[in-house]
């Protein structure tokens, strides 16, 4: 995993480590309830590949779940709530708060369901607490409660005790089978135990075994550095727990008759314990699911608080207000235990009546647990798709070992794993979490008629236009809108060709083609037929661009109005790409439109000094990408675009060089930024004065493209203006393509 270390400890929380934050709760969680009471269970009627089948659908799941969560929380800044928060964050608050409910939900139904795990273990070991079930219920949720009341130092504190008994307890019913190992007995519990069984309801009872990996997630406000532990914790965790899962299927397959794994899934483990130590199975399985029931009691009350602090729905602000310096959020607390009391006494007096494992509450709320799990992952999978998606600059986790591929497996395998369960009921949680989803976003819709394709694109595109104007400007959003201007599109193609290099389908193109006519009649006339050959040449080029066609009697005052009218607000040209001008009388009005752009209008210029029609900007060898660095937000703009370049599959074994005076704090502070903005880049200290004609070809002579800040290109002096554009053009003309730069300041590479 390429992952930096985090700047420092994160205030108002408990600052821990990825061990002690992530993966510990994460692993104590997935080994709980499922890995004592129902593993047998599932293996004695599906058999031995089937329940193998089923831990690796249900590990990819979680998987690429994991991956999902990892390159949403090592692209943003991650605060407490989890996965609500990092959902929120990239999908808005409307899809963060209907998620974040169910999550919330989901997380306070796993809760009871554990210290269900736990209590049936103590109820099987001494039948005749049966009566008192629900006693022993509400005794074993208060010991969780009083913990997570205390705080989660406690908890965690509470956890290492909890992780060395519950190690002690796998080592002993893990080992104590195996002088019944068989391959016999292997054979014989090959295959279901009859050809008719389904699979799904299985998965669906054996599913919350892989889902723990939520509980490191909710400690996120919590952790030192949230970069680092939620992807390491969370994926190790994950990996542990899945090769422990395998052996005690393989073992249990080897070892037990499946109808004793079927009758007596849990004190078959006891009956089997190595020395006789059954009673360390007994205190394993309390272990495993008080643990996993203790994770998710930490967990939820942080996500209702998060959502308490966004004050996204009415009233639920009461519930952001914490207690004492590390802020423990009591009154969700509070809540919580309103919601699990009741679900504690209701299984309670189900599991005093109950006579089998199939009949026991565990068993029927297994199923429940996992369709509210199975919708949470399906989000998480869709922010990180969308966040990939949408193609953001900005969009650069540190976590390298993701792909929108994988988010969309994902989300599919958990849809459709939740339908096969239970279709009527995972149409109640879509129709929930879409209700809860339009309550919180409230709007009117427009229908539009006539062609249906171009009238629903058309009252989408509006709407979101309108959206988009009332969205505060951000640089994370910062995106290259650029526009191309020139006389003749079929002569400055390569520009037209840089233009898409750069934008790398992120932004929006546009390409204005400038005819000089003093004659103002049958103007659209002859522009129509102009209009439409560069439509033909865009889409027989496959050009991502929208071409224009204006006249004007000429280029300096249609250019003034051009630059001020070409946008559809919010959208607008944010660069400005021009060509060299070859002419000595073209070098004054150049500079003014130069200073125009930048100064007057706020936009980016980047201007091509050596243009050559006949090379297209393709490389498939590697070579470098050379920046000359003068100042932040010319370093920044040139940084971003070159990295933008580098995603092309020509420039991807480019090796992009930042060159810059040589001072050791300049360049200590470069590293940090370009550390803190996830771009990999060499950085060339120069000891020697940056001039064009000796100090640029001497480096970059070599390179495959070049970025310059444009020196002086302030100057209103026209014999000034003369000079610059004669050395710029005597310096640079023999080198590879070099881009002169103007930034406005907008593009900020630690958004």
């Amino acid at each position: 995993m390429e992952m930096k270390k985090g700047a420092g400890p994160v205030p108002g929380g408990y600052n821990f480590g990825t061990f002690a934050g992530v993966y510990t709760p994460a692993l104590l969680t997935i080994l709980g309830l499922v890995m004592f009471m129902r593993t047998n269970f599932v293996l004695g009627n599906v058999g031995l590949l089937q329940t193998l089948l089923i831990l690796l659908i249900g590990g990819s799941i979680t998987l690429a779940t994991g991956l999902s969560i990892s390159a949403i929380a090592t692209n943003t800044d991650v605060g407490g709530g989890g996965a609500y928060y990092l959902i929120s964050r990239v999908l808005g608050p409307s899809f963060g708060t209907s998620i974040g409910l169910t999550l919330f939900v989901s997380q306070s139904l796993a809760i009871p369901f554990n210290i269900l795990g736990a209590a049936e273990a103590i109820i099987d070991g001494w039948p005749l607490l049966r009566n008192y079930f629900p006693l022993v219920n509400l005794l074993l949720g208060a010991l969780i409660f009083f913990l997570v009341w205390k705080g989660a130092d406690w908890a965690i504190r509470a956890q290492y005790v909890i992780m060395a008994v519950l190690g002690v307890s796998v080592v002993v019913f893990l080992t104590g089978p195996l002088g019944n190992f068989s391959p016999a007995n292997l054979r014989a519990n090959w295959g279901a135990l009859d050809s008719t069984v389904s699979i799904v309801p299985f998965f669906a009872i054996f599913f919350p075994a892989v889902t723990g990996i939520m509980a490191g997630v909710n400690m996120s406000g919590d952790l030192r550095d949230p970069h680092r532990s939620i992807p390491r914790g969370t994926l190790l965790a994950l990996g542990t727990a899945v090769l422990l899962y395998a052996v005690q299927i393989i073992v249990a397959a080897g070892c037990f008759d499946r109808h004793e794994m079927i009758a007596h899934p849990y004190v078959i483990l006891t009956n089997n314990a190595l020395f006789g130590l059954g009673f360390m199975v007994l205190a394993g399985v309390q272990a495993a699911t008080l643990s996993t029931a203790l994770g998710w009691a930490l967990g939820a009350p942080r996500v209702l608080q998060s959502l308490g602090v966004d004050n996204c729905l009415p009233g639920i602000g009461a519930f952001k207000a914490g207690v004492g310096p590390q802020n423990e959020p009591r009154r969700a607390i509070v809540l919580v235990i309103v919601i699990v009391v009741p679900i504690l006494v209701w299984s309670g007096m189900m599991g005093r009546n109950a006579n089998d494992t199939q009949s026991s509450p565990i068993t029927l709320m297994s199923e429940l647990v996992s369709l509210f799990f199975l919708f949470t992952y399906a989000i998480i999978n869709l922010a990180a798709f969308v966040e990939s998606l949408g193609r953001n600059p900005s969009f650069r986790p540190r976590f390298r070992y993701f792909h929108w591929g994988i988010a969309v497996y994902g989300a599919a395998t958990c849809i459709l794993a939740s339908f096969l369960i239970d279709t009527t009921l995972s149409l109640v949680a879509m129709l929930v979490i879409s209700g809860l989803y339009v309550w919180t976003r409230y709007r009117n819709l427009e229908m539009a008629y006539g062609d249906a394709r171009r009238g629903f694109l058309y009252s989408r595109i509006l709407a979101l236009l309108l959206q988009l104007s009332g969205l505060p400007l951000h640089p994370k959003n910062w995106r290259p809108t650029i526009v191309v201007l020139c006389k003749d599109i079929e002569y400055r193609r390569e520009l037209i060709d840089y233009a898409i290099l750069f934008s790398q389908r992120r932004g929006i193109l546009s390409a204005i083609q400038i005819i000089v006519s003093d004659d103002p009649r049958h103007i659209g006339d002859r522009r129509t037929p102009l209009l439409r050959r560069l439509r033909r040449i865009a889409r027989e080029r496959n050009w991502p661009i929208f071409p224009s066609v204006v006249f004007a009697p000429e280029v300096d005052s249609a250019l003034r109005v051009i630059l001020q009218s070409h946008s559809l607000d919010p959208i607008r040209p944010n660069i400005v790409m021009m060509g060299w001008p070859h002419n000595v009388e073209r070098v004054r009005p150049f500079f003014t439109h130069l200073q125009t752009i930048v100064e007057d209008l706020r936009r980016n210029a980047l201007v091509l000094v050596n243009e050559r029609p006949s090379q297209m900007p393709q490389r498939y060898d590697g070579g470098t990408i050379d920046i000359w660095w003068q100042s932040a937000g010319g370093g920044s703009l040139m940084t971003i675009l070159a990295y933008l370049v580098q995603l092309d599959r020509g420039w991807r074994k480019s090796v992009l060089r930042i060159f810059l005076p040589m001072d050791k704090a300049e360049v200590a502070k470069i590293r940090r930024v370009l550390e803190a903005a996830r771009i990999e880049a060499e950085i060339v200290p120069l000891a020697e004065e940056v001039k064009l004609r000796i100090v640029v070809p001497k480096y970059s002579a070599g390179a495959e493209l070049i970025f310059i800040e444009f020196p002086d290109y302030s100057a209103k002096d026209e014999r000034r203006q003369r000079i610059t554009h004669e050395l710029i053009q005597r310096d640079l003309k023999d080198l590879p393509p070099c881009f002169l730069v103007v930034s406005n300041g907008e593009a900020d590479l630690l958004a």
